[in-house]
């Protein structure tokens, strides 16, 4: 690929760019030339996938950690959240979504850059409008200790001071967590309501535990790898689907100064538990998406090469995600955009989809009468 071709990248969102990064054309098609929250209503047929966190544990102001968010067109608009890493609920907010249909969270495994905000959703969203429970779906591992139910179990328990504090006055079941756990080891149906069905499968990441999904509606499908490296698996289940959202890190000598650690311990990890620019091409070719994206990936001034180093093995398009990338899922296209969003939007709470139940509050401590101040 010419350096002019790959001088043709857009400008990152965080320096002022308004298009997705893609060395290819990937919209807006049909739709304005940016998504604006509020003012496009989904259709019966479509679905739409929001990079809520493109980032890696290097949380900053431009990337938040590792979630995508998913929206389907059925009847009740459903949404799912895939993965929350740190940062990434400012970015829902921005999409001025009802906080009472945050109830459904997929998690692709347990390292604390795609769960750093799962705290906030279950504490503080159950203060801004949700009062039902929040289901949770991730991996089992072979050590019962470092498995999914344990992490909710403990979880919950981190957070009990936080819903003994409003009892009497929120609902506390808006603070509960309801574990589904699903196999680390084989491919299992794990949700089917309202005409979506939504299908998990194994990667190769760090230890068993780590999974990826499947995600289909109204004929349509997007899957989520989740972090891995190159595996069977995610190529089986990505099999002609519409959108493929692949973990992409940097090239090993690249990565290598960014973090700060000497070569040859960072080939080793990176090949252990991330896939780089090149595999992640020749994922895309086995796999045969109409579009495919590369996420989990530091913005950084060689996004051209990183691209190109992914299109050369894939004749489709290719965009590398930045927080708030959007993209459609339609019969007719899948096209992306990116946001443009209100940075301090006012609250959606939404109609809640349970009665208020609420428990009686506690007492308060014998020594706050003397202290509390008449003011």
């Amino acid at each position: 690929m010419s350096v002019q071709k790959l001088n043709q990248v857009p400008e990152m969102a965080y320096l002022g760019g308004t298009q997705p990064l893609s060395l290819r054309p990937v919209g807006p098609g049909a739709y304005p030339e940016r998504f604006l929250p509020g003012q496009e209503e989904l259709r019966p047929d479509e679905m739409r996938v929001t990079i809520l966190g493109s980032g890696d544990p290097n949380v900053t102001r431009a990337q938040a950690s590792g979630s995508v968010l998913i929206e389907v067109g059925n009847e009740a608009r459903d949404f799912f959240f895939f993965d929350l890493g740190s940062g990434c609920l400012a970015n829902w907010k921005s999409l001025v979504l009802p906080a009472a249909g945050t109830t459904k969270v997929f998690l692709s495994h347990l390292h604390a850059d795609h769960v750093g905000e799962l705290p906030t959703l279950l504490g503080s969203f159950a203060k801004s409008g949700r009062w039902a429970p929040v289901e949770i779906w991730g991996g089992a591992s072979d050590r019962p200790e470092w498995g999914f139910a344990s992490f909710i179990e403990h979880m919950t328990n981190a957070l009990a001071w936080d819903t003994a504090s409003v009892a009497g006055f929120n609902a506390n079941t808006g603070n509960e967590a309801i574990p589904h756990v699903v196999p680390y080891d084989s491919v299992e149906v794990v949700y089917e309501r309202d005409g979506v069905t939504i299908t998990s499968f194994p990667v190769i990441h760090a230890l068993n535990g780590a999974v990826g999904y499947r995600i289909e509606f109204a004929g349509r499908s997007v899957v989520f790898s989740g972090d891995t490296t190159p595996c069977r698996f995610v190529v089986d289940a990505a099999q002609g689907c519409d959108l493929l959202i692949h973990e992409c890190y940097l090239s090993p000598a690249t990565a290598a100064v960014v973090m700060g650690k000497p070569l040859e311990i960072v080939e080793p990890l990176l090949k252990k538990a991330h896939t780089i620019p090149e595999q992640a091409g020749r994922v895309f070719a086995m796999a045969q998406p109409r579009m495919a994206a590369l996420w989990h990936l530091p913005l950084n001034p060689a996004m051209g090469q990183i691209l190109a180093d992914a299109q050369q093995h894939f004749d489709g398009p290719i965009v590398a995600s930045q927080d708030l990338t959007v993209f459609n899922v339609t019969p007719d296209a899948v096209v992306a955009r990116q946001a443009e969003v209100d940075d301090h939007p006012n609250p959606v709470p939404g109609t809640p989809k349970t009665e208020m139940k609420l428990a009686p509050p506690n007492p308060e401590p014998a020594w706050w009468a003397a202290a509390r101040l008449d003011v």
